[in-house]
């Protein structure tokens, strides 16, 4: 049997943490899925927190990977945050940070990783990493606007790296006052031989479950049901498009409602019907088939109203031989270039609907499209993410080792 000496470093131990708690599930758990099955193991021991239970705890399980949850600790904790007692919110924070403090010892954590913004996680986890004297990186994957309170600006900029997925959130960061010796570039990626795996239906089999008729387009726009996500704009356009060509559509919205956007979602609907689009637009619900539903698709359409982080959404379509509308602010202005997609201004409906009309009318441009997304969509790929992501670890890591030893 070989002796330790001779085994070398053990990997160090990765605790990431999802910190989303409203119910649905988005890009950044797939992305969090994506980086932790693939992080060179020999390094790095990724082991996993989510505040709510979720499909992705039995699958990184399944993968030999260990999860935490926090869900208990999670819903005790937001009913302290309610009470407004001031007294009680300040012993509560106090608690949170030792409680994490607690956590991270027991699990042997060298490296702490926030998966979601610098403005979550940043009065309870970073001074918890803080106490325990391990770095803490953390991903720019959503805006939180600027913090209020000036205490929650000043630890916004006190991680350690910052992990910004696209240059806008890069830019984000670098408004926010951080310094941009900490920031480092790391595009989100698409495991894009797993989604292409997952296709398992025909299109034919897809268009007949969706009612799309054989002289029907269909459109497919993926994301959970609220507001910023743009499915309002989307309605707006094609009540915009002649009779003729809306006749020739089939659109479909493939994602969950949590229930603080249950009242978004019944507006919607009721535009729908005042429209008269109840032919023309389904609601799908959660799909896991989304690489189904893609395969049957002649294009994706992305109109976020709040510029996207990033938007895996769009490279997945463009993989996928999806002719792609996007909002021309955020990620996707950065995914696609000309000839690959359309860029629109989701404030302006008109400008998604003359897309819709120039695929609809033209085919053989449609198909032009289509056939060069997946080349384009091929640089944001998963590999790069993991490469970018494990820099960012090594370089915190050695930045930590030099402070102890100074």
């Amino acid at each position: 049997m070989p002796s330790s000496a001779n085994r070398g470093p053990r990997p160090a131990r990765i605790l990431i943490v999802e910190s989303n708690q409203d119910g649905t599930v988005g890009g950044s758990y797939q992305a969090l899925f994506d980086l932790a099955v693939r992080v060179d193991r020999a390094r790095f021991e990724p082991i996993v927190l989510f505040y709510q239970d979720n499909v992705f705890v039995s699958r990184l399980r399944a993968r030999g990977i260990e999860v935490v949850l926090f869900d208990e600790i999670a819903v005790k904790e937001r009913e302290i945050n309610k009470s407004g007692q001031p007294v009680a919110k300040l012993l509560g924070f106090g608690t949170a940070v030792l409680r994490r403090r607690r956590e991270l010892r027991r699990l042997r954590i060298d490296l702490l990783h926030l998966n979601n913004s610098p403005g979550v996680g940043n009065d309870d986890w970073l001074p918890a990493a803080r106490l325990v004297g391990i770095p803490c990186v953390v991903t720019a994957m959503g805006e939180t606007g600027r913090p209020r309170r000036r205490i929650h600006r000043w630890l916004y900029r006190r991680f350690d790296l910052y992990l910004a997925i696209s240059r806008h959130m890069a830019d984000v960061l670098r408004e926010q006052g951080v310094d941009p010796d900490r920031i480092e570039l790391v595009y989100l990626g698409v495991d894009f031989e797993n989604l292409r795996a997952r296709k398992e239906r025909s299109s034919e089999a897809v268009r007949t479950e969706l009612g799309v008729a054989q002289d029907q387009l269909l459109v497919l726009m993926v994301g959970n049901i609220r507001a910023w996500k743009g499915q309002r704009e989307v309605i707006a356009a094609l009540l915009l498009l002649p009779e003729k060509i809306r006749a020739r559509l089939r659109v479909c919205f493939a994602g969950a409602t949590a229930s603080i956007d249950s009242g978004y979602e019944a507006e919607l609907r009721d535009e729908i019907a005042a429209g008269g689009l109840g032919d023309c637009v389904s609601f799908l619900g959660f799909r896991p088939d989304v690489p189904d539903l893609y395969g049957a698709a002649d294009i994706a359409v992305h109109a976020s109203t709040t510029p996207e982080p990033f938007g895996l959404v769009v490279p997945e379509a463009m993989a996928l031989n999806c002719a792609v509308i996007a909002a021309s602010s955020g990620g996707p202005a950065e995914v696609i270039t000309p000839g690959t997609g359309f860029l629109c201004d989701p404030s302006e409906p008109e400008e998604y609907a003359r897309a819709l009309e120039r695929l609809v009318r033209d085919e053989s441009l449609r198909q032009a499209i289509a056939a060069a997304g997946p080349a384009r969509a091929a640089l944001f790929s998963i590999e790069r993410t993991v490469e970018g992501t494990e820099r960012v670890y090594q370089r915190a890591l050695k930045r930590s080792s030099r402070r102890k030893s100074d």
